[in-house]
């Protein structure tokens, strides 16, 4: 049994369950991360009402501790992950891992990848076993999953006519160029719940790293627009604060104060002047592209990939 603290983050609990692929999985949620358990529980299977998890009080160290006992009583074999939930429910889960003498991990998620700390106990004391980097083991669209109660995806933008606008092929330059280079794409989410308040125009994932985007012409009021939506996605009660915000804009520069917004609310600006109308990025500015976005992501260089057939894309 794998037993997961459920916080405001998914990923830091999804990415060990898919690495390790336990026989079961124990959710330990509180009723303000009850939402959370449900989603995780519907990406890796069970019952969405969460009879068979746990739910604690978010801050009484002896409450919690005595509702991991009762419910692991009888539990040979438990690993413990410790990355989410509240510092107590940490310290009484680790507690219990000291009694047990069980294997406990924690995910290193915020500097570019995705590490599982694993330690267990030898003469009484935790020992490091081993730090490995985790292999991909998400797409996109589960990572939405993890954070969303649902989401449609919508394609490009459009004018009344329901042709692809100026910005719609424009995001569709960008969005041929990222596949082309392996990206996992996705372009005009809409979170569900939230009428048409949100709209993210492109969606993408390296490794296990997501970031979104704003694409935007440039000009007028288009960026502080893009930054208002970045803000908005980026936002603890949707996709949370390890998602990266990028725009994305053909004018050489944001106009206005939507360039101070941008780095105060550190959205990474990638420019592409070299965008000619509905036609695809020269690949000058499909490589500068992908290594900014590859640079933010993972912290390293995006790698080296054959163009393949130019993608329809007729979205």
């Amino acid at each position: 049994m794998l037993l997961s603290l459920i916080g405001e983050q998914p990923i830091p609990n999804l990415l060990p369950i898919r690495y390790l692929n336990p026989a079961r999985n124990l959710l330990v949620y509180t009723s303000k991360t009850k939402e959370r358990a449900r989603l995780l529980r519907r990406l890796i299977g069970g019952h969405e009402d969460l009879r068979e998890d746990l739910l604690v009080d978010a801050y009484d160290f002896p409450k919690i501790l005595a509702r991991l006992q009762e419910r692991l009583a009888n539990e040979e074999t438990v690993q413990f992950n410790l990355t989410s939930g509240t510092k107590m429910m940490a310290l009484a889960a680790y507690a219990l891992a000291v009694q047990k003498e069980a294997e406990f991990m924690y995910v290193e998620s915020e500097k570019h990848h995705s590490l599982l700390y694993r330690y267990q106990f030898q003469n009484g004391l935790p020992q490091l076993r081993e730090s490995p980097a985790m292999p991909t083991l998400i797409t996109a669209g589960e990572y939405l999953k993890a954070h969303l109660p649902g989401f449609e995806e919508r394609g490009f933008s459009t004018d009344e006519r329901g042709n692809l606008s100026e910005g719609g092929l424009f995001e569709k330059a960008v969005y041929q160029a990222l596949t082309q280079h392996g990206f996992d794409v996705l372009a005009g989410v809409r979170p569900a719940g939230v009428e048409d308040q949100i709209e993210i125009d492109l969606v993408f994932r390296v490794d296990n790293q997501v970031g979104i985007a704003e694409v935007k012409l440039g000009g007028g009021e288009s960026g502080k627009r893009g930054l208002d939506q970045l803000k908005m996605a980026g936002e603890q009660a949707y996709l949370g604060t390890y998602t990266a915000q990028f725009m994305i804009v053909a004018a050489p520069r944001l106009y206005g104060r939507a360039q101070g917004l941008a780095a105060r609310r550190g959205v990474t600006v990638i420019t592409l002047p070299e965008y000619q109308h509905a036609k695809p990025l020269p690949p000058v500015a499909a490589q500068r592209l992908v290594n900014q976005i590859y640079q933010r992501l993972v912290g390293r260089p995006a790698p080296n990939i054959p163009l393949g057939p130019q993608p329809s894309a007729a979205k």
